[in-house]
């Protein structure tokens, strides 16, 4: 849950991430593209997203 909406977060081999609200069914926002295969994807109590890809983690905070 972040800011109250349950959310799934996606990632794949294609290097794209995806947010999705499952009330609504709707991708949120735009896809994320990572220059690797995305393979572990995470969504952290303060709302950062956390994505492994390839020997690499990056953590983005919403604006």
């Amino acid at each position: 849950m972040v800011d109250g909406r349950p959310l799934a977060v996606t990632g794949g081999d294609d290097g794209t991430v995806r947010v999705w609200d499952l009330t609504a069914g709707d991708q949120v926002g735009p896809e994320l593209v990572f220059p690797l295969p995305v393979c572990a994807v995470a969504v952290v109590p303060d709302g950062r997203l956390v994505v492994g890809f390839g020997w690499e983690v990056a953590v983005l905070a919403r604006r």
